[in-house]
């Protein structure tokens, strides 16, 4: 039975989240309604600890009309509909339809499933990582990602980068990101990377990328209007079912002292994560930086995050405005970038360079 505290937190959540989902008027507009709806706050106590609840109640009803659900609400998202979508303003009352007649499937994947957006210009912030970590370590060296999903940015040395007026990257890449550089200098040769001699995922719920259902849910975790990123993440997955990667199904507290273990001895490890500390637990934070520092025990390790500053790395006082920053074997902190979470632009994190 939920509390009357938990469903205060989740009201108060939902009602602070229209900053959050910056590039869609369709959830902004819905967020008011959640934060008002004690029904469909309740059916979300029932969450696995640590889901961010706003990204995962939208991702279920999305994923239900991506599915053929046949509502009105899909008439509001330009994902189904495209440029012919409702005005987001009127989409209240339709969205409480929708959760009064479909309360036990959305129950079920609100229990269920977890966030695992693919986010895959993601791949541009662990790109400029490793073209600093080459700056400190000339050698080969061996990627994992935490929370990796379907292992879309371990796929980072195969795709095609477009920053300003600069490419990097294969010339043959079937994928091919573009970011905006705010700088006014030209970005580093983003060629100039280590290479990955290995590659590891590590997620709760590994994806596999063959069945459609679990690409069906990813895809459910696009917001509505983001159809280029979508169209991203079509081709990325596409990419990565020719030859996935490996990704060891586990909680990483428990997992990633292992995962270490079996890297050959003293050879350089990169470990990245993005948006994914802040779906860890608040009191399970601790553990999870300790392990993956673990990976460090057995050669040089080189740590690269891109979280929220609700969620920064051991206490650091993230940037604001999104940040990429990492630490070497020295466990200092390094801020590298000012990012957007999409990474729709990076930049200095001074603006007069």
């Amino acid at each position: 039975m939920a509390t009357g505290r938990e469903i205060d937190v989740l009201s108060e959540h939902f009602a602070a989240a229209p900053a959050t989902f910056t590039t869609s008027p369709l959830y902004r507009a819905l967020c008011p309604v959640v934060a008002g709806d004690r029904s469909t706050l309740e059916l979300l106590t029932g969450r696995r600890p640590g889901q961010q609840a706003s990204y995962l109640f939208f991702g279920a009803a999305h994923y239900l009309l991506l599915a053929g659900v046949a509502h009105p609400l899909r008439d509001f998202y330009p994902s189904l509909v495209g440029s012919s979508a409702a005005e987001p303003a009127d989409a209240g009352p339709v969205l409480r339809d929708f959760c009064r007649r479909y309360r036990t499937e959305l129950g079920e994947l609100v229990r269920t499933r977890l966030v695992q957006t693919n986010v895959v210009r993601r791949a541009v912030a662990l790109r400029y990582a490793l073209w600093a970590i080459g700056q400190r370590c000339a050698d080969p060296v061996h990627l994992v990602e935490v929370g990796s999903s379907a292992g879309i940015h371990l796929h980072v040395d195969r795709y095609r980068y477009l920053l300003g007026d600069r490419v990097f990257g294969p010339a043959d890449a079937t994928v091919s990101l573009d970011s905006r550089w705010l700088g006014r200098t030209p970005p580093p040769d983003l060629d100039d990377v280590p290479l990955i001699a290995s590659r590891t995922g590590v997620d709760l719920n590994p994806v596999d990328v063959t069945d459609e259902r679990a690409r069906r849910w990813l895809r459910a975790l696009v917001w509505p209007e983001n159809q280029d990123a979508a169209t991203l993440l079509h081709a990325a997955l596409d990419a990565v079912a020719t030859e996935p990667p490996a990704v060891v199904a586990g909680d990483a507290v428990r997992v990633c002292r292992d995962l270490g273990r079996g890297l050959p001895p003293g050879e350089p490890r990169v470990v990245f994560h993005a948006a994914t500390r802040m779906h860890v637990p608040a009191d399970r934070r601790v553990a999870f930086d300790r392990a993956i520092d673990s990976i460090g025990d057995g050669g040089p390790l080189y740590h690269v995050w891109q979280e929220p500053p609700s969620a920064p790395h051991g206490g650091h006082a993230a940037d604001p405005r999104g940040e990429l920053a990492m630490h070497g074997p020295d466990g200092v902190v390094v801020p590298l970038l000012r990012v957007d979470g999409h990474l729709r632009w990076l930049g200095p994190l001074d603006p007069a360079d």
